[in-house]
């Protein structure tokens, strides 16, 4: 193959007719005519010296040779998005957006200080603040920055271990002065939806505890705090955020319920785009401040 008459519009038209399993559909989606798709495609054989599928039917069939292809075209696609994402990010500085995912009590607890020093420094800067105690799919581009308690399993995200964070058994010091009095007897605990993970926890902490102890389950955690505050039950929260909250802890063992790794997460747009990098560093520069 002469590499100078290689096409790189008839590879990516190419690779969607492999995504979509026929020159039809591939035609639809591409917005062209079937004869001008099935020319691109026999040029682009051409060119190659290569079958890269065959025709069956309605649908089409990949070749050896054409998937050999796809996985060329595609690592090409990627590193053209990177160089698009870096000028793109280079060009525009901090001015832009930046979406961050949390969980509501690192929103609520852990965050607004961080936030403050980041408009300080960049107030052109656009924060778009996602609040939910779900995984965010950063590779969806659902966020550029996420804090989670798991390192992520895909090994082109880029993740940052923060610290630590340690688990523990809250309530108010009337409430506990109570349990305490009564051997523990009747403890009410709000829970969570994945109950018998919970009870199990708790059990392993030295707590006999059963479904009856958890007379109300949330996954709203602001709920739970405010249902402390009432003086008639134990939530589940991260130890720094529970004092903070004024609230007192309550082990059976020597040992918190849970500790958990504190990890900072985002996509490879972080090497590329300064107002993700920023952001980036900022947060690490304040978490650490929870977590040592």
């Amino acid at each position: 193959m002469n590499k100078n008459t290689f096409d790189w519009n008839h590879a990516r038209v190419f690779l969607t007719v492999a995504k979509k399993g026929s020159l039809t559909a591939a035609a639809e989606a591409l917005n062209l005519s079937q004869s001008t798709l099935s020319r691109q495609m026999n040029t682009l054989e051409t060119q190659l010296g290569l079958t890269l599928f065959e025709r069956m039917g309605r649908g089409i069939q990949i070749t050896d040779a054409g998937y050999q292809l796809i996985h060329h075209i595609e690592v090409m696609q990627e590193a053209a998005m990177q160089v698009s994402l870096s000028a793109k990010g280079h060009s525009e500085s901090l001015y832009g957006s930046v979406t961050i995912a949390v969980s509501e009590l690192d929103a609520a607890f852990r965050l607004p200080p961080i936030l403050q020093r980041i408009r300080e420094q960049a107030p052109e800067l656009q924060l778009n603040i996602e609040v939910s105690n779900a995984i965010t799919n950063l590779k969806a581009r659902d966020a550029d920055i996420a804090l989670r308690n798991k390192r992520p399993e895909q090994t082109d995200l880029i993740a940052r271990k923060i610290g630590v964070e340690s688990i523990d058994l809250f309530g108010t010091p009337e409430y506990i002065s109570k349990l305490e009095f009564n051997g523990y007897k009747n403890v009410q605990i709000i829970g969570f939806d994945k109950q018998e993970k919970v009870i199990e926890i708790l059990q392993q902490g030295n707590w006999s505890v059963g479904l009856e102890n958890f007379q109300v389950t949330t996954n709203f955690q602001w709920l739970h705090v405010l249902l402390a505050q009432q003086g008639n039950s134990l939530i589940i929260l991260p130890t720094d955020i529970g004092k903070r909250l004024g609230l007192k802890a309550i082990r059976r063992t020597a040992n918190p319920l849970l500790e958990l790794p504190v990890w900072l997460v985002s996509h490879r747009e972080l090497r590329t785009n300064p107002r993700v990098r920023f952001v980036f560093d900022l947060l690490v520069d304040g978490l650490n401040e929870d977590f040592t």
